[in-house]
C-alpha cells in the first residue's frame, strides 16, 4: 500500500468550513491540503436543503475580502415576519441595530465562494478521497479513492471538518474510547423543502408560519427567490420516513390548504414534493474533548445541532477561527515540526470550544419551541418587548439572548449562563403582573436589584 507524504495540515472535508479554515491558515503560510469524498461535480443535495444563515459572530471570523463577496450573494435579513394563523402578518426584528441582521445565502453559494478563496489563496483540494482510518500518532489519514486503492497522508496536524458524519470523529471515538466520548440523538422533527412561489413577498425578513409543533419557513434568495422548508415530527416507520399524519399525497395537500391557505396557491405540487422526498432528519451530536493528540475536530465533526437557533455554521467558523489563531499564536508557520506545541494549541482549542459547543446544542433545542409556537403568543411578544427596552435603555446591564448568541463574540456558553441569571431575575419581577402596563416599573426595580456600577460582563468570568 503506498504511502503519500504531506507536510503541515491535512484536513479531511472540503465544504464551508473545512475551506474557510484552509483559507485561514494559508494566509499564515501554512502548508494546506484539503481532502473531499464527494466528486468535484458532485451536487448539493437531495430536496432537503435551506439555507444557512451568517451572523455577525461567523462573518467577522472570515477575511473582510470575503465577506464583502457573500454579501453581494446573500440577502441581508433584518427581522422575522410572522404568518399568524387568522392571516394576520407581524413583524419582529432581530435586534437593536443595523449590524442585527442576518445574511440567508444558500449553502452552495457560500460552499462556491469559500473554495474559490481558498484555492486562491494557494490550498491543493483532492476530491474523490474517503477517510476511511485516522492514526492519531502520526498523524495520519486512510484515503481511499474511487477506484478503491487507499493510501496514508500524514502531516503536523490533521483536522477533521468531515461534517455531521464525521469519520474522523468515528475513528478517533473507536481507537481511544476511553479518551473521547461521542453522543448521538435524533429528534422528533424532519425538514424538507418545498418548491413556492412566492416572489413578491417581503425580502428583507426570514418569514415564519408556526403551528404549534411544526412551521413553515421561507428564506430570501438575492434573486427574489425563497428558499421554503417544512419542520414537522415525523413517523416512527423507518421503512417509509414521512411527516406524521401526511401519508400521501393529497394528505399533504389538505394539510398545506388547512394549515398555510395564505400561501397555499402558490404551493403547485407540493403534494407530490413531499411525497417523492424522504424528510431529513434532525439529529445532534456531541463529543469531548475534540482532539486526541495532533488531530482535531471542528466544526459539524465536534457539534452537530439542529438549525433553530441558526448557528451551527457561525459556531464552525468561529472554531476554525478559533484554531486557526492558536496556531499563530504558537508559531506554528514559522517552526519545525513540535509536537509539544500543536498538541498545546489543539487542546487548548478544546478546552474552549466544548464548553461553547454544548451550550449551543441546547440553545438550539430550545429555540425550536419559540419559533414553532411562542412566537404566536402574546405573553411571549410583551417579555421580548420589555427586553428589548431594558436593552435600549441600560445595555451596560442587559442584552437579549439571541442578540448575545448572534451578534457578539461572548461564548455560548457564557451568554446561556449570562440570560439564565437575568431571566430568572425578570422572571421574579414579573410574576403574574401585567408586563405590557408595568414595563417601565419592572425595568426599574430590574435596575435596582443589580445596582449602581454593575456590568453584564462581571458575569463572564463568574
Amino acid at each position: 500500500m503506498a504511502e503519500l507524504h504531506r507536510r503541515s495540515v491535512a484536513v479531511i472535508g472540503a465544504g464551508p468550513v473545512g475551506c474557510a479554515l484552509a483559507l485561514l491558515l494559508r494566509r499564515q503560510g501554512v502548508d494546506v491540503d484539503v481532502y473531499e469524498r464527494e466528486t468535484e461535480s458532485a451536487g448539493s443535495g437531495s430536496g432537503n436543503s435551506f439555507n444557512l444563515t451568517l451572523t455577525l459572530r461567523g462573518l467577522s471570523c472570515l477575511p473582510r475580502s470575503v465577506q464583502r463577496r457573500l454579501y453581494l450573494q446573500g440577502a441581508v435579513l433584518g427581522k422575522r415576519v410572522i404568518h399568524h394563523r387568522d392571516g394576520a402578518i407581524s413583524t419582529q426584528p432581530y435586534g437593536t441595530s443595523d449590524t442585527h441582521h442576518l445574511l440567508s445565502i444558500p449553502r452552495r453559494v457560500l460552499q462556491d465562494t469559500l473554495r474559490d478563496q481558498a484555492l486562491r489563496a494557494g490550498a491543493r483540494i483532492h476530491y474523490g478521497r474517503a477517510c476511511v482510518g485516522v492514526d492519531t500518532g502520526r498523524p495520519a489519514a486512510l484515503l481511499r479513492d474511487s477506484g478503491g486503492t487507499t493510501a496514508w497522508v500524514t502531516a503536523d496536524l490533521l483536522v477533521g471538518c468531515d461534517g455531521a458524519g464525521s469519520a474522523v470523529r468515528d475513528a478517533l471515538a473507536a481507537a481511544h474510547p476511553g479518551d473521547l466520548w461521542v453522543r448521538r440523538r435524533t429528534i422528533a422533527h424532519g425538514h424538507a423543502e418545498i418548491t413556492m412561489d412566492y416572489g413578491d413577498a417581503d425580502p428583507t425578513g426570514m418569514h415564519l408560519w408556526p403551528r404549534g409543533d411544526h412551521f413553515l419557513q421561507a428564506q430570501p434568495n438575492r434573486d427574489r427567490t425563497f428558499t421554503t422548508s417544512l419542520f414537522k415530527p415525523l413517523t416512527d416507520d423507518a421503512s417509509r420516513p414521512h411527516f406524521a399524519g401526511l401519508p400521501s399525497a393529497d394528505a399533504v395537500s389538505r394539510y398545506c390548504a388547512a394549515e398555510f391557505p395564505d400561501v397555499f396557491g402558490r404551493m403547485a405540487g407540493v403534494g407530490k414534493d413531499l411525497t417523492a422526498r424522504r424528510p431529513g432528519r434532525l439529529r445532534i451530536v456531541d463529543c469531548a474533548p475534540y482532539h486526541h493528540r495532533r488531530t482535531v475536530l471542528v466544526g459539524d465533526a465536534a457539534h452537530t445541532v439542529v438549525p433553530f437557533f441558526g448557528q451551527g455554521i457561525n459556531c464552525s467558523f468561529e472554531d476554525a477561527a478559533t484554531l486557526a489563531g492558536l496556531l499563530e499564536k504558537f508559531r506554528f508557520a514559522r517552526r519545525e515540526e513540535d509536537e509539544t506545541l500543536v498538541e498545546a494549541a489543539v487542546g487548548e482549542y478544546s478546552d474552549v470550544r466544548v464548553k461553547a459547543g454544548h451550550a449551543l446544542a441546547e440553545l438550539s433545542l430550545r429555540n425550536l419551541e419559540e419559533l414553532s409556537d411562542h412566537v404566536n403568543s402574546l405573553a411571549f411578544l410583551d417579555r421580548r418587548a420589555l427586553e428589548r427596552r431594558l436593552h435600549e435603555l441600560h445595555p451596560e446591564l442587559f442584552t437579549p439572548l439571541y442578540q448575545l448568541v448572534a451578534f457578539t463574540n461572548v461564548p455560548y456558553d457564557v451568554a446561556q449562563r449570562m440570560h439564565g441569571e437575568f431571566s430568572a431575575v425578570l422572571d421574579s419581577l414579573c410574576g403574574t403582573r401585567d408586563v405590557r402596563r408595568e414595563r417601565d416599573a419592572i425595568i426599574g426595580e430590574f435596575v435596582a436589584a443589580y445596582g449602581p456600577g454593575f456590568s453584564a460582563g462581571k458575569l463572564r468570568t463568574g
